[in-house]
């Protein structure tokens, strides 16, 4: 029997359906979670920028990260999205892949997941669908991903 996974996630948190068929109901597979994801760009600890000296004489001048805090949450969370989904392709539990998130956090997931899971996509949806319930979720997704 095919096993299609479907991943509902944004920076913040995400949620792992199985469907076996298109009129068996989804089954919960994983749900996660990452604090950080909804942080401004900086948390409150870190609200001065780093200093650092200059090579000749006493000045010293603030320095910008090339990437924010929050960038890197959302990186690490989608590294760890791509590794469940990984162990879960080594251990055969599903054929096909669904992924559905906001078009920035779909970068992330592009970026961490490994190119077995990337040739097990079958489709992809560019919405945030993680405060709804499943059956909501299922009645917005067009029933050909569900292969």
């Amino acid at each position: 029997m095919t096993s299609t996974w479907i991943l509902v996630a944004d920076a913040a948190r995400a949620r792992l359906f199985e469907a076996t068929g298109r009129s068996e109901p989804w089954q919960e597979v994983a749900c996660f979670a990452n604090p950080d994801g909804r942080a401004p760009g900086r948390h409150a600890t870190t609200e001065r920028a780093p200093r650092v000296n200059e090579s000749m004489g006493s000045a010293r001048h603030a320095i910008e990260p090339h990437t924010t805090l929050r960038d890197k949450s959302t990186d690490q969370f989608a590294h760890m999205l791509g590794d469940a989904l990984q162990r879960g392709h080594d251990d055969h539990r599903y054929q096909h892949l669904v992924l559905v998130a906001p078009p920035r956090f779909l970068g992330a997931l592009h970026g961490a997941l490994d190119k077995q899971v990337a040739g097990c996509v079958s489709g992809e949806i560019q919405h945030d669908f993680t405060a709804l319930r499943g059956d909501e979720i299922r009645s917005r997704l067009p029933p050909q991903l569900l292969a």
